[in-house]
């Protein structure tokens, strides 16, 4: 339990009053308490019912008191011994949460603006009244007190609740994160899946075709896969695909979007690039493929890959779907001509049925 909440559940408060003239101390205890009695035989301590009064003669006496005892500190602003804003410097150092009543008479009023300035809670001047304007000081003193312990309860539970929500949030926006990667992302191959692939040509096709930017389509299919596959299992036929895919993300430029499009197909769409650039992608990446497989398998079990490759500027196509039926063709011509491993799809311009 901290000082504050310790503050609102005790029953009992204590004042502690610092004033070297006695008679004038026990003035104070009396407007204070209703029976102005030592208790326990302690001469300076006076206790009520919700009140207890310690009295300190001197600066060095209320030094040596216990600090967690601080409710309200009551002290002349001149003491025989210091001066009463010594007292409030010190009770700022350690107990910062306790208010400090300065006292004076009325021919030292000029130091209630400069206490008030200090960091005094109240300047009371001492006219004779303090049965009465002592216990209403006081009073709001504590009042103030329990006002700012709840004020700072209130402030920290909305700091936790603030900060709560924002993990919960950072939370929220990571699944929503990992979420959006898993709906455009192959389990297998961890490229692009189709349904992305569709969104993204669609609005690549569109910049490309309103604004005369080039836009490259390359198929992949991967000769001998289902051989190699039939032979040496599943597993071995994923490791491939895998081994596929991981050629392509590091042969591709950054704006590429390469994925897995059905079964042992793969595709790479070159937006701004020139039909030059994606014919070399193409050698990299069939090149790239064959030194990957050549560490991992005998010749004799040997995948390898055709490519197609389709251009907006060379065929001219009508739609982004005839952009993919170029490459496409391209690349089955590849595949019936033992000696091509990249073909560039010379056709011109056809609606597609």
């Amino acid at each position: 339990m901290n000082l504050y909440q310790s503050l609102k559940t005790k029953t009992r408060r204590t004042i502690m009053i610092v004033e070297s003239d006695n008679a004038l101390a026990q003035r104070l205890v009396a407007s204070l308490v209703t029976i102005a009695d030592s208790s326990d035989g302690e001469p300076n301590r006076f206790q009520s019912a919700n009140l207890e009064c310690q009295v300190f003669a001197s600066q060095r006496e209320f030094f040596e008191s216990d600090p967690a005892i601080w409710d309200v500190v009551v002290c002349a602003s001149q003491l025989g011994d210091s001066s009463g804003f010594d007292i409030l410097s010190f009770v700022q150092g350690l107990r910062p949460d306790v208010p400090v009543i300065l006292t004076g008479l009325p021919d030292e009023a000029g130091a209630a603006v400069e206490a008030i300035k200090a960091g005094a809670a109240d300047y009371l001047m001492l006219t004779g009244h303090e049965m009465i304007t002592l216990p209403v000081t006081v009073q709001k003193c504590l009042a103030l007190q329990v006002i700012r312990s709840e004020n700072d309860d209130l402030h920290a539970d909305l700091s936790q609740s603030l900060s709560e929500l924002a993990v919960a949030n950072r939370e929220l926006q990571q699944m929503i994160q990992r979420l959006e990667v898993a709906a455009r992302t192959d389990d297998l191959t961890k490229l692009s899946n189709r349904r992305w692939l569709n969104l993204m040509l669609e609005s690549k096709w569109e910049e490309a075709s309103r604004n005369g930017i080039p836009l490259a389509f390359l198929m992949i299919d991967l000769d001998g896969f289902k051989p190699f596959n039939d032979s040496f299992g599943h597993q071995k036929g994923d490791e491939v695909l895998r081994l596929a895919a991981r050629v392509l993300e590091a042969n591709c430029r950054s704006i590429d979007v390469s994925a897995r499009f059905g079964g042992d197909e793969f595709c790479v769409l070159m937006p701004h690039a020139e039909p030059d650039s994606a014919i070399r992608v193409a050698h990299r990446i069939a090149a790239a493929f064959d030194e990957a497989m050549s560490a991992i398998v005998e010749s004799d079990s040997f995948v390898s890959m055709s490519i197609g490759v389709s251009h907006l500027q060379i065929n001219q196509p009508v739609s982004a779907d005839e952009l993919v039926l170029f490459a496409d063709e391209a690349m089955y011509k590849a595949k019936s001509i033992s000696s091509k491993r990249v073909v560039m799809s010379e056709a011109s311009r056809r609606k597609i049925a």
